[in-house]
């Protein structure tokens, strides 16, 4: 394999791992915006594959990104259910802030 390649597949996984990094420290406007970048180390990584045999290492990398995915996939959806949650104490918390503001007049 080209060591130009190897530097793709490195360049590619370390941009995922940063992306979970993000993800779980849950600065999502920062994981947003590196998705744009990743879509294209993506698009340059298997494009510059297309025409090298199959290769573990090209597996290898095909099973991380879609272990990345899955673990963004996961964190996203705890991220909007807490959102959700925080939502709904907002809501309980408005009501119970106008009902005493009736109740007072």
């Amino acid at each position: 394999m080209s060591s130009d390649l190897t530097r793709r597949i490195n360049e590619l996984l370390e941009h995922n791992k940063k992306m979970v990094e993000d993800a779980e420290a849950g600065n999502w406007e920062k994981v947003t915006e590196n998705e744009i970048i990743r879509q294209q180390l993506i698009k340059t990584f298997y494009s510059a594959t297309s025409n090298i045999p199959k290769s573990a290492t090209i597996d290898s990398a095909t099973h991380e990104l879609l272990l990345v995915n899955e673990k963004l996939k996961q964190l996203a959806v705890k991220a909007r259910n807490k959102v959700s949650a925080d939502l709904a104490e907002i809501g309980k918390s408005k009501v119970a802030i106008d009902a005493y503001t009736k109740h007072m007049r």
